[in-house]
């Protein structure tokens, strides 16, 4: 990494870079989605008027305001123009109302270039520019050739000192390839990861089998009801529907997990780390390894089994959001299990060898037990109040409870080193998280009502956008840790006072 100072030029010799002109055209399918989401409000009242439908006045105020704001974003996108001056990037749009972003190079966390499907068609990219505030990116620059886009984020990472321009015909650093997921691969990923986008999609395709089943299975059932209806039968179609839906499940993770990690490869640039990967939408994202705050192995038991687990890498600019794809900048789908140590120490190469976990505290589990036999006792009363006898079966769910709780709390442990805080947590999803101690923001000591008549608490530590959890310790032990996990900064000498005039 070069360390000298690199000699800026003055805002009257740096020009203003424009957009390609092909950037309308690449902005308009995202704008007409936007707007069309926005708008969506609107058409309501459609589905509730049936055959009347909306007057004719109203459609035209709500045409009128789509073609008013589409026409606005893309005249947004044809007048925006950048440059990188005075180590900072500033990006200028408008022309009746002009917006004028300043971005420093230094607060920049990391950069993200992307690829939609009609931008590949044009032969363009989507540039993102990240800080520490967390939310969406600082500044976005749609429609720029994919030349423009690196000599931009190579601008970034000179003024930062992150290493000198690479002149042509120059050497480049050899690049190592850190990571790299296969079709196999991202199948297990993806049917092994079943969220609520999935189960959504799955649920509109039921709708549509429905409308099938009605029109043309439901006849044919009705003339064949006595074969249907025969003993072991009814069990059998239920069967059968369960493996098709759970099918029907897998299928579409796994179509949306390739989707999105098609090809997908990691590799270290030395002062960088850079993921690439996607289908349809291809997507590039580089974050700077001195901006590494928490590292997530995640491995549940079911990817456990399989042999791998994934890896999220998050900075201090960390997107707000509640799926691990929107908090982690830099995900990595498939990591087999033998070479998930390998690959935390390429991201914290201060973590030791060996981790000596403390576990969590012996009277924690007392605490699972009974929110363990609480949760069962909720659940199984009801149903066998309104079910009878088949709802008894619920009362099952009590020991199935009580053993995972001990599971939960059997595999809980901390440890704390001079640089690091790592945490373990849960058994049937486990999740490991490595915290760099110099980003810490906060630490909080909590104890509930239950938790303050056995003397336990828990540990809360902060990071810009994101937070970890420690296992229940001793409530004097949780009260020490507050002043003993923030690492301690090298204070500056004060300054002497100023002597005032006699």
């Amino acid at each position: 990494m070069s360390s000298e100072p690199v000699a800026l030029a003055s805002p009257e010799e740096v020009s203003w870079k424009r957009l390609s002109p092909k950037a309308p055209l690449a902005a308009l399918v995202p704008l007409s989605g936007m707007i069309g989401r926005v708008l969506l409000g609107a058409l309501l009242p459609t589905y509730f008027a049936h055959e009347r439908g909306l007057p004719a006045f109203v459609w035209v105020i709500v045409m009128g305001m789509a073609l008013s704001l589409l026409a606005a974003g893309l005249y947004e996108v044809a007048t925006t123009s950048y440059r990188v001056v005075d180590a900072q990037l500033e990006i200028r749009s408008g022309v009746f109302t002009k917006t004028s972003r300043f971005i420093e190079a230094a607060r920049v966390q990391n950069t993200e270039v992307l690829q939609p499907f009609v931008s590949k068609l044009l032969g363009l990219v989507e540039v993102k520019v990240e800080t520490a505030s967390g939310g969406k990116a600082d500044g976005h620059l749609r429609g720029l050739a994919p030349e423009d886009a690196q000599a931009l984020i190579q601008s970034l990472q000179v003024i930062r000192g992150e290493g000198p321009a690479a002149l042509p015909g120059a050497e480049v650093p050899a690049e190592r390839v850190l990571s790299e997921a296969s079709l196999g691969g991202l199948l297990l990923y993806g049917a092994t990861a079943l969220g609520v986008g999935v189960i959504a999609v799955v649920m509109g395709a039921m709708h549509e089998i429905m409308e099938t089943f009605h029109k043309l299975l439901l006849p044919w059932m009705e003339a064949h009801w006595e074969a249907l209806a025969a003993p072991g039968m009814v069990w059998l179609s239920a069967a059968v529907a369960a493996l098709a839906g759970l099918f029907g499940l897998w299928l579409v993770s796994g179509a949306r997990a390739v989707l999105r990690f098609h090809g997908f490869r990691l590799v270290d640039t030395g002062t960088h780390l850079r993921a690439v990967g996607g289908l349809i939408t291809r997507r590039q994202v580089t974050v700077r390894r001195a901006r590494v705050q928490q590292v997530v192995l995640d491995e549940p038991l079911l990817r456990r089994t399989l042999g791998f687990g994934s890896v999220e890498v998050e900075t201090a600019g960390v997107r707000t959001g509640k799926e691990a794809a929107d908090r982690a900048e830099l995900l990595v789908p498939v990591v087999p299990t033998a070479r998930m140590p390998e690959l935390l120490r390429e991201f914290v190469p201060e973590l030791p060898d060996t981790l000596p976990f403390r576990g969590a505290h012996p009277k924690a589990l007392l605490r699972a037990r009974i929110r363990a036999v609480g949760l069962s006792v909720l659940v199984a009363a009801p149903a066998t109040w309104f079910m009878g006898a088949w709802g008894a079966v619920a009362w099952l769910l009590l020991p199935a409870q009580l053993f995972g709780a001990w599971f939960d709390w059997r595999f809980q442990g901390w440890l704390v080193t001079e640089t690091l805080v790592v945490v373990r947590q849960g058994f049937w999803r486990r999740r490991t998280t490595v915290v760099q101690r110099s980003r810490i923001q906060s630490v909080r000591a909590r104890q509930g009502p239950l938790e303050r008549g056995y003397g336990i608490g828990h540990v809360r530590i902060d990071v810009a956008g994101s937070h970890v959890v420690l296992p229940s310790v001793g409530w004097e032990e949780a009260q020490a840790l507050i002043d003993v996990l923030p690492a301690r900064r090298v204070s500056r000498a004060p300054r002497p006072a100023a002597r005032l005039p006699a």
